[in-house]
């Protein structure tokens, strides 16, 4: 009983801190001005592409082709592997 009595104390008094009204700022309601996009049309399958099973290809000329600044047309590789070794 006399533990009680203090936790209570306490709790009264922490309670008188807290302030009755939320601030304005939290309880402020949406502006009406604001303007705002129309909702549009977008496809699901937008931007999907196909991957279709491909024959295998050399590994190392796919990785040019990845490559940043890499050019896709240019074909001067002069791998053993492209040579036939």
């Amino acid at each position: 009983m006399m533990k009680t009595i203090p936790l209570a104390v306490l709790g009264l008094g922490l309670a008188a801190c807290v302030p009755t009204a939320p601030p304005a700022y939290l309880a402020a309601p949406a502006d009406p001005d604001v303007g705002l996009r129309s909702p549009g049309y977008a496809s699901v399958t937008a931007g999907v592409r196909a991957y279709d099973v491909v024959e295998p290809l050399d590994w190392r000329e796919l990785n040019r082709r990845v490559a940043p600044g890499a050019a896709p047309e240019r074909d001067d590789s002069n791998d053993a592997a492209r040579r036939g070794r």
